[in-house]
């Protein structure tokens, strides 16, 4: 029986061989630049990259005005505009209301009965200057302190008369009362009506419970969140981000 090594059997080319068969391939040079040909054929015919080039799909980039003129950002912007300024309305209000009690002495007092009806309604907020007694004349509506430190008493001026050099004593009256209050107000100043306003006192009124505290922090965290969440930064970002993911 025959057998053969593990090695495998080689035959050693001649010279003359060797060059007939690098005559057929080519040197590596010539293959190159056959190659790279090909690959610049295929270029110019919008194939495949040439070598060395690196093609990538262009995407159309959103930008943030794009971003801007989309109907959900559009609607976003004007409803912020709207609670920022009512926010701003509202705040100047309050400023407003406070300069002027400090500067001209005009202080909100809240009606919770009926007495003064229906010259002035229960819930309404009642602006009273506080001036010397002297000054009020009868007949007018006016606001003092109740006896024995019970409150205040918003009622019209029946009488005024003048015991002392610096005390008025005032009968008052509610509009709605058949009879005087039961004593006479000792006084040297006193609240003169100027105006009320109809139903802000139950505002008021909540605004002061726990419950109104928790609703006027929670809006006021609202708008100034309304107030960092600028829609153009928003948009921004928005195409930052689709920029980043083409």
């Amino acid at each position: 029986m025959n057998t053969r090594s593990g090695n495998p059997e080689t035959h050693r080319l001649t010279g003359s061989q060797e060059d007939q068969v690098g005559a057929r391939m080519g040197s590596p040079a010539d293959l190159e630049e056959e190659h790279g040909g090909i690959d610049e054929l295929r270029s110019e015919a919008g194939g495949e990259p040439a070598k060395g080039e690196f093609r990538q799909e262009e995407v159309p980039e959103e930008t943030s005005e794009q971003v801007r003129q989309h109907p959900a950002f559009r609607a976003y912007g004007a409803f912020r505009s709207i609670l920022l300024s009512l926010g701003a309305l509202l705040g100047a209000a309050c400023i407003l209301v406070f300069a002027v009690s400090l500067l001209f002495g005009i202080r909100p007092l809240v009606v919770v009965s009926g007495s003064m009806e229906p010259t002035i309604p229960v819930g309404s907020v009642v602006l009273s200057q506080q001036v010397p007694a002297g000054e009020i004349e009868d007949g007018s509506i006016v606001t003092v302190e109740r006896p024995r430190g019970l409150g205040l008493v918003t009622h019209r001026l029946v009488k005024s008369v003048q015991p002392t050099p610096d005390v008025y004593e005032y009968t008052l009256k509610g509009d709605a009362n058949t009879q005087n209050d039961p004593e006479p107000y000792k006084v040297t100043t006193a609240g003169k009506y100027i105006w009320h306003i109809v139903g802000l006192g139950y505002l008021a009124a909540v605004l002061q419970s726990s419950y109104g505290i928790f609703i006027a922090g929670a809006a006021g965290l609202a708008l100034l969140a309304l107030f960092i969440l600028d829609p153009a930064r928003l948009a921004q970002g928005s195409a930052a981000r689709a920029r980043r993911r083409s």
